[in-house]
């Protein structure tokens, strides 16, 4: 600070040494139990639907539960050791200790339904919603109509792209079903050329290939031409 202050980087007045000041907490017990009857409402238990209870017996399913998160834990820290020695125990694990915690808060909950729920039945109040009840929307008639006419529009889109799609395939089937049979056309004429000029030329005396292109050939020879579709 004197150097930088020499080479005139700091100047006096800017730079000022604060003092610690000790806050004093004063623990008033009296003074906080007024102030508590104070504020605090002379409200029905209804009102405040607050309860003080412990934990509820561990189930069968959740106390095995937890012995094998218990034991697989206790496995992988076994294996996550440095030189022979575990990085954590299960007293100190943060995720066991998680788990461990999540089942407390579960166990408190359900002991306070099994306190809750005959207080409610003593207070003469339901508890199940009826088979008709209908709550009220939070929003209002005209919204949902859009919404619903939203949704009629997609599906009406994705019906008439999915009809559309179908078609497109068809077309190509076909297409390809005539060039197929063009193919195979070409081929039995060049097939029934050949064969004739086979015979022409003395390499072959029968006529079986004339039988043999009428048969597969639909419609001719006695056979029945078969219905073609619009």
């Amino acid at each position: 600070l004197q150097e930088a202050f020499a080479k005139g980087l700091l100047k006096p007045g800017l730079n000022t040494v604060s003092t610690f000041v000790r806050k004093e907490h004063v623990n008033n017990v009296g003074e906080l139990k007024r102030k508590l009857t104070e504020i605090k409402l002379p409200l029905s238990w209804i009102e405040r639907l607050d309860l003080i209870n412990g934990q509820a017996p561990l189930a069968p399913e959740f106390a095995f539960k937890l012995g094998e998160q218990e034991r697989l834990r206790e496995l992988e820290l076994r294996n996550t050791s440095k030189k022979g020695k575990p990085v954590a125990s299960l007293e100190t694990d943060t995720v066991f200790n998680d788990f461990k915690r999540e089942m407390m808060f579960h166990r408190q909950a359900q002991a306070a339904v099994l306190i809750g729920m005959p207080k409610l039945k003593e207070l003469g109040l339901g508890t199940r919603r009826p088979d008709d009840y209908f709550a009220q929307m939070a929003k209002t008639d005209q919204h949902m109509q859009k919404v619903r006419e939203n949704i009629q529009k997609k599906q009406f889109e994705e019906a008439r792209s999915e009809k559309a799609k179908k078609q497109r395939q068809l077309r190509k089937m076909g297409k390809q079903i005539q060039v197929e049979t063009k193919l195979r056309r070409e081929s039995e004429k060049k097939q029934l050329a050949e064969e004739v000029k086979k015979y022409r030329k003395g390499l072959r005396t029968d006529l079986d290939f004339l039988e043999d292109n009428k048969k597969r050939r639909p419609g001719v020879a006695g056979q029945k031409k078969l219905p073609t579709k619009n």
